[in-house]
């Protein structure tokens, strides 16, 4: 169905105000720009249990404070390199094992759909994922996987988005960004992890999708 004439299929499922939101990880993207030729994320979950960080759902400014000079400290996690600053195409790695996570492409004529293709043997996901925009006229982003749908809720620009996973016919908080402000690229992934009363996902997945949502044209954007 053309996008232009797609109806909102995150409104098919109300948000389940019953399920709280527990992230288990904490992930830091570190700031970029349009330009850059690479992104970079370090797991700092460590902090979550530090006695300064006392709800960090509902209270993010002191996990923001947090973040980058504890991210300095520690290795990154997934990197996404592109050869060069026009390439709408990016490749995701574990630096720390130099393993191909996944390749994200998102053609100019593309209308804000990525194509994130995995190897055939990731633990990750068993298939390739498209992230795409929900409806028109809309600030939601969508992707399914597993058959399982997943909407990238954008609601204040880059400072709040969260991640719902529609199960049941609703839709449940599985993630959320937190930047310091609407245009922020610099921010933390709060993530519910795969386990997690079977509510979670695949920390990879949310880190690919995202940055998908992050770097999807303005233009494309309600």
């Amino acid at each position: 169905m053309p996008i232009f004439t797609k109806p909102d299929a995150a409104a098919s499922f109300p948000i389940d105000t019953t399920t709280p939101f527990h992230p288990t990880k904490a992930l830091y993207i570190a700031d970029t720009t349009e330009l850059s030729l690479t992104i970079t994320i370090t797991d700092i979950t460590p902090i979550l249990s530090s006695p300064s960080i006392h709800n960090p759902v509902e209270n993010p400014e002191p996990l923001l404070k947090l973040a980058k000079s504890t991210a300095s400290t520690l290795p990154a996690i997934l990197t996404l390199t592109r050869p060069t600053h026009l390439s709408r195409t990016w490749t995701a790695t574990d630096p720390r094992s130099n393993t191909k996570l996944a390749e994200l492409s998102n053609p100019l004529w593309s209308l804000g759909k990525w194509t994130i293709k995995f190897p055939s043997d990731s633990p990750h996901s068993s298939h390739d994922i498209y992230l795409h925009p929900a409806g028109f006229a809309t600030k939601a982003d969508e992707f399914v996987k597993d058959s399982v749908p997943y909407f990238w809720d954008v609601l204040d620009g880059r400072r709040l988005c969260k991640l719902y996973k529609a199960t049941e016919g609703r839709r449940v908080e599985v993630g959320r960004f937190v930047g310091e402000g609407v245009r922020a690229r610099e921010g933390v992934l709060l993530i519910e992890g795969e386990g997690n009363a079977g509510e979670g996902v695949d920390e990879v997945v949310v880190g690919v999708t995202f940055l998908g949502v992050l770097m999807r044209v303005d233009s494309f954007r309600a």
